[in-house]
């Protein structure tokens, strides 16, 4: 089962040599494969959700929030990170509670009926709480001061004092434990682009592979949806696949590795195809080239609405 979904990841011949001599020196793969390693272990926690677990429209608020206070990407791809990891927490410990303060059925149900009311009205709060937290540590502070919220809550109609909106901030902070992921999926596509640059010249590919990315979080149930059923022809896992699939899903190399195939598919460089990017990616990400290339293609197909035929891209 693993190797349906994560594969070793393949040798790159006659290339191999220079691409692991790159990653040896790069200090910044090394760090994001640290740190990609770590979230995988510390998101398979027996008997709760993975991480990624925020639907698209939610993901399509957090973007259009970033736009209104005209935030970088780092920032908006943080926020997602954080609020994610915020509301799989939260929601675990308040289930938690609920139903370990009474046996009544009716009672857990009631309470549980009430608790995800409130936390639906604080929804908007806590993402711009997670966004000014993002806002903070890619050093942006000016922009998402809790006086630009506030008026940007009272717009529309939601009046929250200053203390309150300190506490949401604290509370979210306080829910992670103060761990906030140091890295989003833009600093592991921005870091995979720069060890491109050592065998051709992407700057042209920037723009196309932070479209592509921004696409595919909000397509992101979609694409891993189809690529279950081409990887088993079956269209939902079985409960035992479950956590060996979003083992797959949580991979940041992979998801990265695949955007940026994506956009080589859309923005051809000369020199430097699809596939040869791909088992470059491969060694610099750990990730098969198989799986990078599955993936790739189905994000370009749902965003052209055509089959592509990847044996012709070199």
């Amino acid at each position: 089962m693993d190797e349906m979904f994560i594969t070793p990841a393949n040798k790159l011949p006659g290339d191999s040599i220079a691409t692991s001599d790159f990653a040896s020196r790069n200090r910044r793969i090394y760090v994001l494969n640290e740190f990609n390693c770590r979230l995988l272990r510390d998101c398979m926690v027996p008997g709760t959700l993975p991480f990624l677990v925020i639907p698209s429209p939610t993901v399509e608020l957090v973007f259009q929030l970033c736009s209104v206070f005209q935030l970088p990407p780092e920032v908006k791809y943080l926020a997602l990170e954080i609020f994610d990891r915020f509301i799989s927490l939260h929601y675990i410990d308040l289930w938690a509670h609920t139903y370990g303060s009474s046996t009544d059925r009716y009672t857990q149900k009631k309470t549980w009926f009430h608790t995800a009311s409130r936390v639906k009205k604080q929804t908007l709060l806590r993402i711009l709480s997670s966004i000014q937290i993002a806002s903070k540590f890619v050093f942006q502070p000016s922009s998402m001061s809790l006086k630009h919220v506030r008026q940007y809550l009272l717009k529309w109609g939601h009046h929250y004092s200053l203390m309150s909106m300190y506490l949401s901030e604290l509370r979210v902070f306080s829910t992670l434990d103060c761990k906030v992921p140091m890295y989003s999926m833009y600093d592991f596509t921005k870091a995979l682009l720069e060890g491109l640059q050592y065998w051709a010249n992407v700057s042209e590919l920037h723009y196309t592979t932070e479209k592509v990315l921004e696409f595919s979080f909000l397509e992101r149930d979609e694409i891993y949806h189809r690529y279950f059923r081409m990887s088993t022809n079956r269209w939902e896992p079985i409960p035992q696949e479950r956590l060996q699939f979003a083992n797959m899903q949580l991979n940041r190399f992979l998801m990265a590795s695949s955007v940026v195939v994506s956009s080589l598919y859309i923005h051809h460089l000369e020199g430097l195809g699809p596939n040869k990017a791909s088992e470059i990616l491969s060694e610099l990400g750990c990730v098969n080239s198989n799986d990078i290339r599955g993936l790739a293609i189905i994000i370009v197909e749902l965003i052209l609405g055509s089959t592509i035929v990847s044996t012709s891209c070199g």
